[in-house]
């Protein structure tokens, strides 16, 4: 009778422990879906934004105003995201974006790759990254961005 107890215990013990386990990897299931959900996970499939008829002129964007605290993310356009495309091209010499003005899937992928991020304002590069759409110095003299000039 005293073995039939200890084996019932054991057997009790068991259950409990593996319920417990299981009941553990549902919880980090959850959590890396939660994840998932608020963009902790930035290996997801990017979705091509619907971009409206807008060409953005890189020329033209020279001397223009630039907001360097608006957050750019997938799906703005403008100057802007000229800039912050200039900026990663500088910072990874690879896979050059071309200057489109629109944060698609490419600018996304590149922001990720070089600042681990999905959005930021221009004011979050460190200085010594803060290349622009200079307007003290002509484009021809502008080496940085000589790849971006339109003809």
């Amino acid at each position: 009778m005293n073995m039939k107890n200890a084996n019932t215990f054991f057997l009790i013990l068991l259950v409990v422990i593996v319920v417990y386990v299981l009941r553990k990897m549902g919880e980090n299931q959850q959590s890396k879906v939660e994840s998932k959900e608020e963009g902790g996970n930035q290996q997801s499939v990017c979705v091509m934004p619907d971009f409206p008829d807008v060409v953005v002129n890189v020329a033209d964007c020279r001397g223009s105003y630039v907001d360097e605290n608006r957050q750019l993310k997938l799906g703005n356009w403008g100057c802007d995201v000229v800039v912050l495309q200039q900026r990663l091209n500088m910072l990874e010499k690879t896979n050059i974006l071309q200057p489109t003005g629109k944060f698609d899937c490419l600018t996304l992928e590149k922001l990720q790759r070089v600042k681990n991020v999905s959005s930021m304002s221009l004011n979050g590069f460190e200085p010594d990254e803060q290349i622009g759409l200079d307007t003290l110095r002509p484009s021809n003299v502008y080496s940085t961005q000589r790849y971006m000039d339109l003809k």
